[in-house]
């Protein structure tokens, strides 16, 4: 799953959970595991031809990620920013063996997490559409959140 991805269903826990940090980074975390487990994109790594396919995918989606995440802490109502970016903390931080993996070698998960994290992977290269379509689906639900949360009334 793009990391991209994992930053827009954030979002949603975010709202979902916008006066619980904690556990809106909680259940981020949980979703990670459950997306993973949906078919999506990935790349093979054993060799040096899907290394850098993979090195080039994480350029880009690593900036949009970074970008969506800007651009949703800014949009969402200001109660909900510190759940929303718990929860983008949440679902992202499992991926985080994969830049470790590329640049150091090592995954700096305990056995048992990297565990879990193989387990709930369903990654294909032919994937790349189910990919566009789950963040393009994400996207458009996070606007609306947004805006909508954006012309409530304010009741604190």
């Amino acid at each position: 799953m793009f990391a991209t991805n994992h930053v827009l269903s954030g979002v949603v826990i975010g709202r979902a959970f916008e006066r619980r940090p904690l556990t809106a980074f909680a259940v981020g975390l949980a979703s990670h595991l459950v997306l993973d487990m949906v078919p999506h994109w990935g790349c093979e790594m054993k060799d040096p031809e899907g290394r850098n396919r993979f090195l080039a995918y994480a350029r880009r989606d690593g900036m949009l990620g970074l970008a969506v995440t800007v651009g949703a802490t800014v949009a969402v109502h200001p109660r909900a920013r510190v759940a929303t970016l718990a929860a983008i903390a949440g679902a992202t931080l499992l991926d985080a063996d994969k830049p470790a993996l590329y640049f150091w070698g090592r995954n700096p998960f305990p056995r048992a997490v990297r565990r879990l994290h193989t387990w709930a992977q369903n990654e294909a290269p032919e994937r790349l559409p189910n990919e566009i379509v789950f963040g393009a689906s994400c996207a458009i639900a996070d606007a609306v959140i947004a805006a909508r949360g954006r012309r409530r009334p304010d009741a604190s």
